[in-house]
């Protein structure tokens, strides 16, 4: 039994003060440390910059790497860390996928050696200055890659999604939220939600906007058509369904049971208006192979690829994102995300209880979406986007301007580069 709860309630609630206040001097005083090791870095030739990288699909430090690469002072390199917490398996699966995400073009290494099954020790191998972490979560990646090994280095986070949900205590006050040099916030709700939530009052937290929508504001960029149907008159719908669909999770944004059948029902049935790209959260089919199984699962995720109208997507999304029409999803981070591109967007809930997990910053999101409640909503979303209605063009658009460009008229990632730069050169 945790100790904590023998004390009575009334007196757990006297002492809450005093834990407060003993939780930010230990996150303060870690904060001021931080000088000292600014002033030896910043003397360095070069700085070495480690990315410490998980998911394919959730890297949001590409323009910020290729800024890193193109400065005389900075050295990137991207290590490629274990996810241990769904089996070994998974382990080497997820950190394959992630390699060859990385394997040309980009500095970048491997944490694990599947034929030695030896660890790549960081400190002595890589030595990094600063280190980038795509990842909150102490019991995701092995130990040895968490922030509390690095505590004398210069840490940053971004938050790997787009923050949308009320879960303050996961997203703005765990250990490395409040153990990093440097927080980097999406946007004012976001500073915000640290300032208030975190332990160390968000000490650490600077606003840079989210670098992982950089590239939807990239005017030069020209996105890769990955659909199967290149005739432009066939409308391009996402479906990004969670994975979320355990009642026994905190959150409860999926609906992935409840729809698997009706979204392929309506490719099949708009077939020669339609396509349809199937992009789950990449935690879905893991959760679904100890749910439905692994023959199930395949031959569900098999029917997508084999649809002459439908495509199924695991890993980066931009260029889905960037060459598709509408999407119909309920995704957390996806929820910010998609609004960049401008294009109508569907959210889907089983619940409206469902609304209540979300923040402001979410909930101000989800009032410019159109809302899927039942079938006959997704199907008329479908035939308007087929017929080009689209009544929430403007209030997106408005709320774009209003609440998501980053700030300083530049990129997320070169308002983050700056703050490196003034704080070290």
């Amino acid at each position: 039994m945790n100790i904590v709860h023998i004390i009575p309630k009334p007196i757990r609630k006297m002492l809450k003060p005093l834990f407060l206040a003993k939780q930010y001097l230990k996150f303060y005083n870690a904060y001021k440390r931080f000088k000292d090791i600014e002033s030896q870095i910043s003397h360095k030739e070069k700085i070495k910059v480690a990315f410490f990288a998980t998911f394919a699909s959730v890297w949001k430090y590409e323009y910020l790497y290729r800024l890193l690469e193109k400065h005389p002072r900075f050295d990137p390199i991207i290590i490629i860390c274990p996810v241990i917490n769904f089996g070994y398996d998974n382990m080497i699966i997820t950190m394959n996928e992630c390699y060859k995400r990385f394997s040309i073009g980009y500095n970048c290494i491997k944490s694990y050696d599947t034929e030695t099954q030896k660890y790549l020790d960081v400190r002595n191998e890589i030595n990094p200055d600063i280190i980038f972490f795509t990842s909150p979560y102490k019991d995701l990646v092995d130990s040895r890659y968490y922030i509390d090994q690095f505590l004398d280095k210069l840490t940053c986070y971004v938050s790997y999604g787009f923050n949308e949900s009320n879960l303050y205590g996961m997203f703005y006050n765990l250990e490395i939220h409040n153990l990093v040099w440097k927080l980097y916030a999406e946007t004012k709700y976001h500073l915000h939600y640290s300032q208030k939530y975190a332990y160390n009052k968000g000490i650490n937290a600077r606003l840079s906007g989210y670098p992982g929508i950089d590239i939807f504001l990239d005017k030069t960029y020209k996105y890769k058509d990955i659909w199967k149907i290149k005739d432009r008159n066939i409308k391009r719908i996402i479906w990004a369904p969670h994975h979320t669909f355990n009642p026994s999770e905190e959150l409860h944004y999926s609906c992935f049971l409840e729809l698997q059948e009706l979204m392929l029902q309506l490719a099949k049935k708009y077939k020669n208006k339609i396509q349809i790209a199937f992009k789950p959260h990449p935690l879905l089919k893991v959760k679904l192979e100890k749910y439905w199984g692994k023959e199930k699962t395949d031959q569900y995720y098999k029917e997508w690829e084999s649809l002459p109208n439908g495509i199924y997507i695991n890993g980066d999304y931009i260029d889905l994102f960037l060459s598709s029409d509408a999407i119909i999803h309920e995704s957390g981070s996806f929820i910010a995300e998609y609004l960049y591109t401008l294009k109508p967007a569907m959210h889907t809930t089983k619940s409206d209880e469902v609304y209540n997990e979300f923040n402001d910053f979410g909930k101000a999101c989800l009032d410019v979406y159109y809302h899927g409640r039942t079938a006959k909503d997704i199907e008329d979303f479908i035939v308007n986007v087929i017929k080009g209605y689209d009544p929430l063009q403007q209030k997106r658009l408005e709320f774009y301007k209003k609440n998501l460009t980053p700030p300083n008229n530049k990129f997320a990632s070169e308002n983050i580069l700056n703050d490196l730069i003034n704080s070290l050169l």
